[in-house]
């Protein structure tokens, strides 16, 4: 596997970034309080009037996460960031966990970032289906092997119509960058509207999981018997980070072109083997 230079440079800096804070927050008092107080203040981002900002920062950076801008966006992380701002909300308003999880309120407020997050990595994932449009006329005006192998495995996804916005869902539910699909769809003109919705639809699942975490550290912490406390929770976050980002190296620099193409030719010789 060819890992782009530049890609390995960046996330590169994404890891050194994250050890480096974690070896702050253990080593140097000053900085510790600074992330503890910080962390306490989170709760004003979802507090109010300030919820619909909060949104809007679950659209926007799920968005640009998604789009293909050429550099990783941990979107993930700031998902947990924002759900995480409402989970210390209402635990510092005197709620236990169980009771948190009972309140309606609560799961009305995590499954709004999810949704409108779901949105926004749905638009941003659609930018393939643009930039495939647009290159349908250059495909038809100008000889690209690529332009033309891009067309046929939209025509290849077509075969079955039927199945179409099922593969959209499974894309969008599944690691697997969206952009191996949205782009062949945009060549071949496929409706856009029936891309956007199940792509919402799978996107919605990712996202509520990453809104998730917070509850799933708070009942990982009550599994083994610890006492959660700012520094346990902290540190927690800071290595979740850290498995997000090998994630998302894993996901952009793995060749999935190669991979469908092996996939596909080994799925022929079955066949003529027969």
């Amino acid at each position: 596997m060819a890992v782009p230079k530049k890609l390995t440079i960046a996330f590169t800096f994404f890891y050194l970034v994250v050890i480096a804070y974690i070896m702050l927050f253990l080593y140097v008092p000053q900085f510790q309080s600074i992330i503890i107080t910080s962390r306490q203040n989170l709760t004003v981002i979802t507090q109010g009037s300030n919820y619909f900002w909060a949104l809007l920062i679950s659209f926007g950076v799920c968005f640009l996460g998604s789009a293909s801008i050429g550099f990783p966006i941990p979107f993930p992380f700031v998902l947990f960031s924002l759900s995480n701002s409402v989970f210390l909300k209402y635990s510092n308003s005197g709620l236990e966990l169980t009771q948190i999880l009972q309140t309606g309120p609560f799961w009305l407020e995590i499954l709004g970032l999810a949704l409108v997050g779901g949105l926004g990595s749905a638009f941003g994932e659609s930018t393939g289906y643009i930039v495939g449009y647009g290159a349908k006329k250059i495909a038809d005006e100008r000889e690209s092997e690529l332009l033309n192998n891009v067309n046929g495995f939209g025509k290849l996804i077509l075969e079955n119509e039927k199945r179409t916005p099922l593969y959209i869902f499974l894309f969008a539910l599944t690691p697997l960058p969206d952009d191996i699909l949205f782009l062949p769809l945009g060549m071949i003109k496929y409706p856009f509207w029936k891309c956007i919705i199940p792509g919402w639809l799978g996107k919605n699942f990712t996202t509520m999981f990453y809104c998730c975490w917070p509850i799933f550290v708070a009942l990982g912490f009550i599994a083994q018997g610890i006492q959660s406390n700012d520094n346990s929770s902290i540190i927690t976050e800071a290595l979740l980070l850290l498995v997000t980002i090998t994630i998302m190296f894993f996901i952009m620099a793995f060749d999935w072109t190669k991979y469908l193409e092996r996939r596909s030719q080994k799925k022929l010789n079955k066949k003529s083997a027969l």
